[in-house]
């Protein structure tokens, strides 16, 4: 098994994965690199490249995997839609009007800054580049008992798209923002949250 990626800070060192499995560190996910020239793997499995997806087109990822895939192999793309963040409450009689307003500012610099409306036409993507897609997307939300881990993973993912706001007071006020969103989120008992998404596709031929 080869993992793929350009960010190895979080990745194990080789000792500490399981027999069989080799990381790689790549400088792009739309570069080809696939060994010997050669389709070579049955199974390809993407997952949370939003981020690093160009001009809210990732069809330069599909086609470097269909590259990688044999045929009659299989493609399972799994992306969370941070387009769509979403409130849920533990209380519907509790305020939320902080994480209400930030989930606006946070939805529209994410629109801005890095669009994210394909993470809901990826069956039709799949499709374009040749993909059998397997009935539709799957979308799938946790239970409200992972609120912390999602809250913090949400947040997490706020500060990080404040930090490349060109405007660093407009940054600074959506991080002040954010701190009332997360105390009245621990108070209130709310979970903010995002789809996980799931399309598999197989390549026909």
């Amino acid at each position: 098994m080869d993992g793929f990626t350009i960010d190895n800070s979080l990745v194990p060192p080789p000792l500490g994965l399981p027999p069989g499995v080799t990381i790689h560190k790549v400088e792009s996910y739309t570069s080809n690199f696939v060994k010997s020239g050669q389709p070579t793997y049955d199974v390809i499995r993407i997952c949370n490249l939003a981020a690093n997806v160009q001009n809210n087109d990732p069809g330069s990822v599909v086609k470097n995997a269909m590259a990688m895939l044999k045929p009659g192999g299989y493609i399972e793309w799994d992306e969370l839609d941070t387009a769509r963040y979403s409130l849920v409450k533990a209380d519907l009689t509790n305020p939320a009007s902080q994480i209400q307003t930030l989930l606006k500012q946070i939805h529209h610099h994410f629109d801005m800054l890095s669009p994210r409306g394909w993470i809901d036409s990826l069956p039709d993507i799949l499709g374009r580049y040749g993909l059998q897609v397997e009935g539709s997307q799957h979308r799938y939300r946790l239970p409200f008992a992972y609120a912390k881990i999602e809250n913090d993973k949400s947040f997490k993912e706020f500060v990080d798209m404040s930090y490349r706001l060109a405007d660093k007071d407009e940054g600074m006020e959506l991080c002040q923002l954010m701190a009332t969103a997360k105390e009245e989120c621990d108070r209130m008992g709310h979970m903010v949250t995002a789809d996980l998404v799931i399309v598999v596709g197989r390549k026909v031929y």
